[in-house]
């Protein structure tokens, strides 16, 4: 019966250090993405497109978006699927809808 219990125990142990070294392996890319949504109004298209992509960015890290405005590029991040839809506002120019999937490097 000792041996039983030992050899389950045994069992146990290995069963736990297998589960705790798959919990700590690297994290996937897909797990350190988010989805941001963000709107912008102007003028004309071009301008609302630009407030929508400086709010997404915004709104996943203000020090993104400020390297974004001084650089024009997103370090340490990956901005994928961008998609924005605009419309004509009644006497506001176009306002426009963005999301799109921002990684962390």
């Amino acid at each position: 019966m000792r041996r039983r219990n030992a050899f389950c125990l045994l069992a146990f142990s290995v069963l736990a250090v297998v589960v705790a070294v798959s919990g700590t392996s690297p994290v996937d890319a897909a797990t350190q993405c988010t989805i941001k949504t963000a709107s912008g109004t102007g003028p004309n298209e071009k301008v609302a497109r630009f407030q929508v992509y400086e709010g997404l960015l915004r709104s996943a890290d203000t020090s993104l978006w400020s390297a974004w405005m001084t650089t024009g590029e997103t370090p340490g991040y990956r901005v994928s699927k961008p998609s924005t839809i605009c419309r004509w506002n009644m006497g506001l120019g176009v306002s426009c809808r963005g999301r799109a999937s921002i990684c962390k490097l």
